[in-house]
């Protein structure tokens, strides 16, 4: 089994090192987020009507974020569950996703495949995020760390942060509503 897993982080970082020189990660912000198919759920399937969403494409061989990243974002998924939801997916087999005790995933997860995430996202560095508000519009991107390099939280979607999304949301609402009347 260590073996298989070995083999395919080296997979993965030779396929990544060659396609992160051919392609540039483009920004989603301000626009409707990407469809895309869910090949397989490893968690049920998630109801999303009405929430913002935070995707995170994710990939074992980002270990040394990923078990900073997915705490935090059990954390979220956990303290904002009635107007927030987490999905994490991963372009991995999801044999080896099953057998991922540490960290422990504890909210959605799925596998796409790697060519939808090559051809859509472009992705630069992995994990990726992209927080998405109730109408499907693509209102944050990057990494989502509690602590960041440099500067703290410059790249990252604190609580804080998470928070005036949500607010500002509902004033826009608001703001429609008294608009129609």
């Amino acid at each position: 089994m260590k073996k298989v897993l070995i083999a395919s982080l080296l997979l993965c970082l030779f396929r990544f090192g060659i396609q992160a020189q051919e392609k540039q990660q483009p920004s989603f912000i301000g626009k409707h987020f990407p469809d895309l198919t869910v090949k397989e759920w490893i968690s049920k399937q998630p109801k999303l009507k009405g929430k913002f969403i935070l995707v995170d494409f994710w990939c074992i061989m980002a270990y040394p974020v990923t078990h900073r990243t997915v705490p935090y974002q059990n954390h979220l998924a956990k303290k904002y569950k009635k107007q927030f939801q987490v999905i994490g997916l991963t372009c991995e087999e999801a044999n080896l996703v099953k057998l991922m005790v540490d960290p422990y995933i504890q909210y959605y997860s799925g596998i796409v495949d790697l060519a939808t995430i090559d051809n859509i996202f472009k992705l630069e560095g992995w994990p990726t995020s992209y927080l998405i508000d109730p109408e499907g519009t693509v209102v944050w991107e990057g990494y989502v760390l509690k602590e960041g390099q440099g500067e703290k939280n410059v790249f990252n979607l604190t609580e804080e942060k998470l928070e005036q999304f949500f607010k500002d949301y509902q004033q826009k609402k608001k703001s429609r509503k008294s608009k129609k009347s």
